[in-house]
């Protein structure tokens, strides 16, 4: 009972066996700028709901079930994230949907690495989805309350985590289905998959010293800064950003008559008022980490622009991942 689309299978070769008729096709949403994850299948007539391409960052792949309202195993993991959130057509059936997606995984090569279904996922209420997979925070935005609701878990709950076979690819593989709720619109009482792929590679350099700060202020009056990293959705700061910060000290104990705005920067993913906030939080993440390297607090001024001043396309992943950074912007006296 095989059921994904050959449109963009990628690596995997399978044929498509016909089962159950659903439902004419419908008009799925429009999410711009989103390609299905690479070589990963899209389950045939399933629409994306809900997407982000995050960019490097840390995350712990659930490896064992829920103990309590925690994991009870993760491993944690590094390299470029990407979700995607799909709704499978009327009458597939969540553990149709899980059994492709696991067969599909299998014959890319894939390892699985740990698996569960209903309660052996460690409780009756659909807990890891809830709390691990799509909590509040991790909800996607792209299309507001839309894509928000478009996994609204009642239960029936699947899970794989899985490895590919060079080691550079994780992936947390969630399917459950969605209860019966206005706010859930065409996505109510359907399927629903969310996929976390997690690239991993050796985190580019793209270090600017200290030197290079100094002239890029000197000849535009500001320098763009990508390796000012931060955990995932939050303004923690990065074990990696301390190469980048220590930096930013350099020029400014080098040049004492140097004032700088810390201006924080995001892509368009999300709600923008949310970017905007998370923005300024950021940019006051760094002047404090300047501030707690010796440089004086009058010399630093915090401002967000969220996804306001893009350098490229927000349209694509590689746009986005320009966008999102730190600038440091010469202040008058």
């Amino acid at each position: 009972m095989i059921r994904f689309s050959m449109k963009y299978f990628g690596i995997i070769t399978l044929a498509l066996l016909g089962f159950g008729q659903h439902s004419a096709a419908e008009t799925c949403p429009v999410l711009e700028g989103y390609a299905p994850l690479d070589a990963l299948a899209v389950y045939d007539g399933a629409c994306l709901y809900g997407s982000e391409d995050a960019g490097f960052t840390r995350f712990e792949l659930p490896v064992g079930p829920m103990k309590g309202r925690a994991l009870s195993e993760v491993k944690p993991v590094e390299g470029q994230l990407q979700r995607r959130l799909y709704v499978a057509p009327d009458g597939a059936s969540a553990a149709d949907l899980f059994l492709n997606y696991r067969m599909a995984l299998l014959g890319a090569g894939y390892s699985s690495l740990f698996e569960c279904s209903g309660r052996a996922c460690g409780s009756n209420n659909a807990l890891l989805g809830k709390l691990i997979i799509y909590p509040p925070e991790r909800k996607l935005k792209n299309l507001g309350a839309v894509s928000e609701f478009a996994l609204n878990i009642e239960g029936d709950e699947h899970y794989m985590a899985a490895v590919s076979a060079d080691g550079t690819r994780h992936v947390a593989l969630y399917v459950a289905q969605n209860r019966k709720a206005p706010l859930s619109g065409n996505a109510s009482e359907r399927a629903a998959v969310h996929l976390d792929l997690v690239t991993s590679a050796a985190l580019e350099s793209r270090m600017i010293d200290a030197a290079a700060m100094a002239k890029g202020i000197s000849d535009e009056g500001h320098i763009a800064l990508d390796n000012v990293y931060f955990d995932f959705g939050t303004a923690n700061l990065s074990p990696d950003a301390a190469p980048a910060i220590a930096e930013m000290a350099k020029l400014l104990a080098g040049n004492p008559a140097l004032k700088v705005y810390i201006v924080g920067h995001t892509d368009w993913i999300g709600d923008a008022d949310t970017n905007l906030s998370l923005s300024q939080k950021r940019a006051q993440a760094v002047m404090a980490a300047l501030v707690s390297s010796g440089i004086a607090a009058d010399r630093l001024a915090a401002a967000g622009m969220g996804m306001l001043a893009p350098r490229a396309s927000n349209t694509t992943e590689a746009g986005r991942a320009m966008n999102r950074r730190v600038e440091l912007v010469e202040r008058s006296d």
